[in-house]
């Protein structure tokens, strides 16, 4: 069970997302990176936009816990008025 800061970072993630379409490039990028671990071929997902997603970190597209180390979220910033503000 996620604990209530997580549940409100993954939809604070999500609105930009979905207004950005990019929940179809996450699953693709989650998909590849899925495919790569089981074939035990090395994947360094921790470079770029992904990395400083909790949404990313759910998928196992990171290792990054940007919870756990209270990180940013700020990739996408420029989509919503007063985005850094909040996290």
């Amino acid at each position: 069970m996620l604990d209530e800061k997580v549940k409100e970072r993954i939809e604070f993630e999500l609105e930009p997302f979905k207004k950005m379409g990019f929940p179809g490039y996450f699953l693709i990028v989650w998909d590849v990176i899925r495919a790569a671990r089981e074939m035990d071929v090395s994947v360094v997902p921790d470079r770029g936009s992904a990395a400083g997603s909790v949404v990313a970190y759910c998928l196992r597209i990171t290792d990054i816990d940007l919870i756990r180390y209270d990180l940013l979220f700020e990739r996408f910033s420029e989509s919503r008025q007063g985005f850094n503000a909040r996290y």
